[in-house]
């Protein structure tokens, strides 16, 4: 009965966000948190409105435990900046910082040579060219390219330079509206785009220019944030329409038994903040981690009673194209959860674990995951659900742990960050 399998969805061990620490020191809203790549122990930077870059991390400690985590550094950025700091971004080996500011320009920060997290950080460069607010930067996988988006409806591509003189390669102006984030994809240099005209833009060389290859359409209202998987071989997108969007290359998408289908919360029936956070019925995932074995979560009882067997569940593997510069196609839209704007999402940067987060303007951060498939379709469902802030939730960021614990940081209208750990 519906009854029964509810009763046994609530029965099994659920995944859950659990609180590690929360971080005082902003004085106001904060708009970025960013993990710093390779290194570790895990090292946090944040920035907003009070033009302070912060890094944080544990010391002498586990980063599981809350009295291991304090503040490493700060970076005051008054001289540099005017206005508010937007966001964050680390090249790819966490050598140089990116700081994008409403005051129109970038500024880019290298830590002094020697050991030790306090080391202090110098700015080596400001990026320039943009007519008002910056709102987010991006390296390229290459490292040859860094690119940022603005109010102005445009986005820049500069080509990088160990002198910290990067030159304008490309100025792209197809967006009709302000331009929120770009984001390379993870193994190209291609470059996607999302803007408050409700779109999402890929970009690529065209001969020696650079030009809009594709136009996707989906969202109803401004697209905040975007995310790749591990791969490359998906991305997520958020957006004032309360909707999480999962794209896929066309060609990965045809010849399947679906194209797109709608992860909508089932009405009358226990939510997963009801049940703490929903929990995995049946193993689509294999690994060796705990999350990694977690597997998929079902959203509804009749899912439960159906779970197919694993030669019928669909297809779950996902290739990255050869050309991300590709024809893209939203393959699954999540609604009905969050009943205000989302402000970011970030995919777990996990080749076998699925997983979305997201920063929503009803103060709260959830957790998606893939599920059991219903009618040939693939399900995204939320598996874990939080009251992270005292204000809207801005941002959120993934880290996995060498041993496999995923840690999400999140930011909001307090002033503090918090720190989760994401298991059983």
């Amino acid at each position: 009965s519906v009854a029964a399998g509810w009763l046994a969805l609530a029965m099994l061990e659920p995944m859950q966000l659990a609180p590690v620490c929360r971080l005082h020191g902003h004085e106001e809203r904060v708009w970025c948190v960013a993990w710093r790549p390779g290194t570790q122990p895990p090292e946090l930077a944040s920035c907003g409105t009070d033009r302070v870059i912060r890094l944080w991390g544990p010391h002498g400690g586990s980063p599981v435990a809350e009295e291991a985590w304090e503040l490493r550094n700060e970076i005051d950025a008054s001289e540099q900046h005017e206005r508010t700091l937007r966001s964050l971004a680390w090249s790819n080996h966490g050598g140089v910082l990116a700081v994008s500011c409403f005051d129109a320009t970038c500024s880019l920060w290298q830590q002094d040579p020697g050991e030790g997290p306090s080391r202090s950080f110098a700015c080596k460069g400001i990026v320039t060219g943009h007519e008002n607010e910056v709102k987010s930067s991006a390296f390229s996988p290459s490292g040859e390219y860094f690119a940022t988006c603005s109010r102005d409806k445009s986005v820049w591509i500069y080509a990088t330079d160990s002198r910290f003189e990067y030159e304008c390669v490309a100025l792209l102006q197809s967006h009709t509206q302000d331009v929120k984030m770009v984001q390379w994809h993870p193994l190209q240099d291609v470059l996607f785009s999302c803007s408050y005209d409700d779109t999402v833009k890929v970009w690529a060389p065209d001969g020696d220019d650079w030009c809009c290859k594709e136009t996707l359409t989906g969202h109803s209202s401004s697209v905040w944030a975007l995310s790749f998987d591990a791969e490359g071989a998906r991305f997520a997108t958020c957006s004032d329409d309360r909707a999480i969007r999962i794209w896929a290359p066309a060609s990965e998408l045809k010849g399947r038994t679906w194209t797109e289908a709608s992860s909508t919360l089932p009405s009358k029936q226990p939510t997963a903040s009801n049940l703490v956070a929903a929990p995995f019925v049946t193993p689509l995932f294999r690994g060796t981690t705990g999350l990694a074995a977690a597997g998929g979560a079902v959203p509804a009882a009749e899912a439960l009673a159906n779970t197919p067997a694993a030669s019928d569940v669909a297809v779950t593997t996902w290739r990255p194209p050869a050309d991300a510069a590709c024809s893209w196609q939203c393959a699954v839209a999540i609604e009905g959860y969050h009943p205000r704007p989302i402000y970011c999402v970030d995919w777990l940067p996990s080749q076998v674990t699925p997983a979305i987060a997201s920063a929503c303007g009803d103060n709260r951060v959830r957790v998606f995951q893939p599920g059991a498939p219903t009618g040939g379709r693939e399900a995204w469902v939320c598996v874990a659900e939080v009251d992270a802030h005292s204000g809207d939730a801005n941002c959120v960021a993934w880290h996995v742990l060498p041993d496999g614990v995923a840690l999400l940081a999140s930011g909001g209208d307090d002033a503090e960050i918090a720190i989760w750990t994401f298991s059983k």
